[in-house]
């Protein structure tokens, strides 16, 4: 296993700006990672890695659509492996080309992922590749692996759905007040309610978060009794659900 300690140091390439941007939201709010490096290009990616100033990551999350002024996936890959020999590496993709799952596969990367089938859970999903021996995927990619590595064990991950008990009110309260940061009286102006109505919408989510819905084994062993109720909630809300 690659078992690492939190919080888990990764590294995200996505040329796709507002992709990158989202998912440095989501690790850096999280407090069971970090992002240490983002990068919006390949080179960008290699440069990064060949700072040796810059500390190692535990897993560098590699986008595999990029433009076509840089190698394929497979000639990256291999690179980025020669720069970093040990380094953990997880791909996200928006189409799950064939070619790219291959290089992937050949180059002992942890996983392949749907960009839309993971959404908020990219923690947990990184974590579950750090935490287990199989080649983790997202359930869009099992069809694509037909024939292509007979004999891979694969685990996969469920597609992240947000909780169904929570309504309307309580997810924009739990968007505006755990995910943006925003004081619970801004957000009362925002959703045009009561400031005690938003606290009340949030202490609802807090209730629900913990249930039966989420996942628990994706928690991976965060200490969540050493985490403010805020970062429960957001830690909940992350894990994909028990049934796929």
């Amino acid at each position: 296993m690659n078992k690492v300690a939190h919080p888990t140091k990764i590294v995200l390439m996505d040329d796709d700006f507002h992709a990158l941007k989202w998912n440095t939201a989501i690790c850096m709010r999280d407090p069971r990672s970090t992002v240490v490096a983002e990068c919006e290009s390949p080179d960008a990616l290699l440069a990064a890695l060949e700072d040796k100033q810059n500390m190692q990551p535990d897993v560098i999350v590699i986008d595999t659509e990029y433009g076509n002024d840089y190698p394929g996936m497979a000639a990256l890959l291999s690179t980025v492996r020669k720069v970093r020999p040990q380094a953990n590496l997880l791909c996200l993709s928006q189409y799950g080309h064939p070619d790219a799952i291959k290089a992937a596969i050949d180059n002992n990367a942890l996983g392949f992922l749907l960009k839309s089938e993971v959404r908020m859970a990219i923690v947990p999903a990184i974590l579950q590749a750090l935490n287990v021996e199989n080649f983790i995927i997202s359930p869009g990619i099992a069809d694509k692996l037909n024939g292509m590595a007979p004999h891979l064990a694969v685990h996969t991950i469920p597609v992240w759905r947000p909780n169904p008990n929570l309504t309307p009110q309580i997810m924009k309260s739990f968007w505006l007040r755990v995910f943006f940061g925003m004081r619970a009286s801004l957000a009362a102006e925002e959703m045009y309610v009561e400031t005690a109505t938003v606290e009340r919408y949030i202490n609802q989510a807090y209730k629900i978060l913990p249930d039966a819905w989420a996942d628990d084994r994706y928690l991976f062993n965060v200490n969540l009794e050493e985490i403010s109720p805020v970062d429960q909630a957001f830690v909940w809300f992350t894990l994909p659900p028990r049934k796929g």
